[in-house]
């Protein structure tokens, strides 16, 4: 015996039950017997076997569906993340000032390391003016020397001048 046909009526996407309409495709039996014999119930000349339970398969399908469209429309999940913006706002709020925080310090400290690298360097640029006037200081007390000398050898009378030699 064929499965009795089932018709939904109605537009696609009707989600609404109350309007669902289901016309039920079956041929009639005659008699008792004939339905005895092929497990189907027969009422008033219907078949009546597995029809419940494929019309509570299909209210049920489309009561899912009516739920699972509800708890994915386009309006709930805007809530959702309003909802998820609206946790999770303070904290990144928090960390972006952690983190400007952070980077003002650390410009801070790059200034003071490239300030101080500056000067290390200029000291070393300045190295060999250092070594001309190490050179200049060494000649002027050797000129100062040979004055002193000088100076001693003309006059026994005075005391010679201090030197720092």
């Amino acid at each position: 015996m064929e499965e009795p046909e089932m018709q939904l009526k109605g537009k696609k996407g009707d989600h609404s039950i109350c309007c669902l309409e289901i016309g039920l495709l079956a041929e009639r039996k005659q008699g008792d017997q004939e339905g005895a014999e092929s497990g189907v119930l027969v009422r008033g000349g219907h078949a009546w076997t597995s029809v419940g339970s494929v019309v509570v398969r299909i209210v049920t399908d489309k009561f899912t569906e009516s739920v699972y469209v509800l708890a994915n429309e386009p309006s709930v999940a805007l809530y959702r993340l309003q909802e998820h913006v609206r946790r999770s706002l303070p904290e990144l709020a928090q960390h972006k000032a952690d983190m400007q925080r952070w980077e003002e310090q650390s410009q801070g400290a790059i200034y003071t390391v490239e300030y101080a690298c500056s000067a290390v360097k200029n000291l070393v640029d300045s190295s060999v003016y250092f070594r001309s006037v190490e050179g200049l200081l060494k000649q002027a007390i050797s000129i100062r020397d040979h004055m002193n000398a000088a100076a001693q050898s003309h006059s026994p009378d005075e005391p010679p001048l201090p030197s720092s030699a």
